[in-house]
């Protein structure tokens, strides 16, 4: 499955299952507040949250997603490894758009309109989730593959299931 998220904000990006996250933060909210959130919901297995650059450049980025028993072993900027609980037999890619709106209103959902069209159609269960950035945005670079500029690769109930508990790659 390949995806383009060229719509909102994207330094930061996530995929989110629908149905189990609770996107509402408050108001008034502040990004520390919402990256503890973020953490306590990927603790959760809900999302999987990602600052996709350090200098605040937004990209339309090119998301292959593979289901998979295999580890990608390819050259990359950089992997990082989490899990989800996939629920409903789906997920989301999600922007930060998306991410912000939901968090400050009770009535904005995950996913918003413009990544509604980002589904993920996956059978339930837990997966550990492999994200492989191949493009360095904030250097306009990449390493390994130039085909695509993330991966998501799903592997069904593995083992040993890491936590996280923060927005990967997060400078703040």
């Amino acid at each position: 499955m390949k995806f383009l998220m060229n719509f909102g904000d994207t330094n930061f990006i996530g995929v989110a299952n629908a149905s189990e996250y609770k996107a509402f933060v408050g108001e008034d909210w502040e990004l520390d507040s919402l990256l503890r959130h973020f953490g306590d919901e990927m603790k959760c297995g809900h999302i999987l949250v990602f600052q996709m650059t350090e200098e605040g450049i937004e990209h339309s980025w090119r998301v292959e997603v593979k289901i998979g028993t295999a580890e990608i072993a390819d050259p990359c900027f950089r992997k990082a490894v989490g899990y989800l609980e996939v629920t409903e037999n789906q997920l989301y890619l999600v922007d930060y758009d998306c991410l912000t709106m939901a968090a400050q209103f009770k009535n904005h959902n995950v996913p918003n309109r413009n990544c509604s069209i980002n589904k993920i159609k996956i059978d339930n269960g837990t997966y550990k989730v492999e994200v492989v950035q191949y493009y360095n945005v904030d250097k306009d670079e990449y390493i390994g593959r130039s085909d695509t500029d993330v991966l998501l690769h799903f592997i069904k109930g593995a083992a040993s299931l890491p936590i996280a508990d923060r927005v990967f790659w997060c400078t703040n």
